[in-house]
């Protein structure tokens, strides 16, 4: 199986600012539905991961973020896109939690559901702590440098050990490539 994991926001979908309010916040990154669709075509499992502090706060619930990820599902499906899950962090910084820093945590639950070492999955992001929890389990790791998303991170990324990509179109065209150079698996 190969298994990409996401960061929604910023690489899926452009990062909502203050409250979510449902489906109406929803807006895809630029070629992002295509990108996943071009996986899925070469048998790829997508799987996206985010941060939703509001949550914790308070500030929506489960409802709005469900709304949200139905609009996001549905216009995905509209290029042939399918995700086949998301994961998401609902505690807010304060809480110190362990789901997407060193520990990992949100990302080991995402091995687990889907049965894979960490050295097969990609982990595709645009910020440096995700990369750096991805780091730490052996994930190959893609930095993904989107339209007014922090380029500022770049120095704060593993750069050793991530792949840099100037799009989600060409992060799509490397991970295609790079599979069909490698040698069948017994």
């Amino acid at each position: 199986m190969k298994l990409a994991i996401l960061e929604r926001d910023g690489i899926v979908g452009q990062p909502v600012l203050g409250q979510l309010r449902g489906h109406q916040d929803w807006q895809s990154m630029p070629d992002a539905a295509i990108s996943i669709a071009r996986l899925n075509l070469s048998g790829w499992h997508v799987v996206l991961v985010a941060n939703q502090p509001g949550l914790g706060r308070g500030l929506y619930d489960c409802a709005a973020l469900n709304d949200y990820h139905r609009q996001m599902y549905k216009e995905l499906a509209t290029v042939g896109a399918k995700v086949d899950a998301v994961f998401f962090c609902p505690h807010p910084p304060d809480d110190h939690c362990d789901c997407l820093d060193a520990q990992a945590a949100l990302l080991r639950q995402i091995l687990d559901r889907f049965n894979m070492e960490a050295g097969k999955v990609a982990v595709i992001a645009r910020s440096a702590s995700l990369l750096q929890a991805a780091a730490s389990l052996g994930a190959r790791l893609h930095w993904v440098s989107v339209p007014g998303g922090p380029d500022a991170e770049a120095a704060l990324c593993p750069s050793q050990e991530a792949q840099q990509h100037a799009s989600m179109v060409q992060c799509t065209e490397h991970l295609l490539q790079s599979m069909a150079n490698r040698p069948p698996q017994a």
